[in-house]
């Protein structure tokens, strides 16, 4: 309990934060459908990994830039966190991850929105009869 008073967790904790919310805005947003056509999965995929390497480096000497509540997990259950440290981690990271959607969603014109980058089966595949 005496690492939830010091000012390094609470450091790290805000950085988990920081980085989910502009990780979920980087990456959604990229996957929009800004233009007509086809979506563009490379320009989305190369947005998230790109982001998810920028994020680390960046707040990787605050909080280890975990980033992502799985690779959290994976560290807790290998013993390599804190059970406090990891429930705190994994709140930021919940709330990060909605405020970066919701940021998204409020600056994103209706139009553009979709499915706010939610995987979504086309309405056109069951008419054509499959693949």
């Amino acid at each position: 309990m005496r690492e939830l008073r010091s000012s390094a967790f609470w450091r790290a904790v805000l950085a988990e934060f920081l980085g989910s919310l502009l990780y979920a805005l980087l990456g959604l947003g990229a996957s929009l459908r800004w233009a007509p056509g086809p979506p563009n999965v490379l320009g989305a995929a190369l947005a998230f990994g790109l982001a998810q390497a920028t994020l680390v480096q960046a707040l990787g000497h605050v909080s280890g830039g975990h980033i992502n509540p799985a690779i959290t997990l994976a560290l807790l259950l290998a013993s390599q966190l804190s059970l406090p440290r990891a429930l705190g981690y994994l709140l930021a990271q919940l709330l990060g991850a909605l405020a970066g959607a919701g940021v998204l969603y409020g600056v994103t014109p209706a139009p553009a929105r979709g499915t706010l980058g939610l995987s979504a089966v086309s309405r056109s595949w069951g008419e054509s009869g499959g693949a």
